[in-house]
């Protein structure tokens, strides 16, 4: 197992998820749309707002249609456009 997978595992087991709870490539690919968008700090703010999000909707306080991460992914793109 690779280092990073390992965080992950235990990072999961630390904080009370189920396994496979997190997806790395989804993270990471969010991660790096919104550091070249944006700027590299947009990277760690995003993925942030996106668990937030996820978690919100997952609690029932939040309708999150489409996913948080495509529609953060959808931004990141129109700031390449605009």
């Amino acid at each position: 197992m690779t280092d990073l997978k390992q965080w992950i595992s235990d990072l999961e087991s630390e904080l009370g998820l189920p396994t496979g709870t997190i997806d790395m490539k989804k993270v990471l690919d969010l991660a790096r749309d919104a550091a070249h968008a944006v700027e590299r700090p947009a990277a760690p703010l995003t993925t942030y707002a996106v668990g937030y999000a996820d978690g919100l909707a997952a609690a029932g306080a939040l309708v999150a249609e489409p996913d948080p991460t495509q529609k953060a992914t959808e931004l990141a793109a129109r700031w390449v456009t605009d």
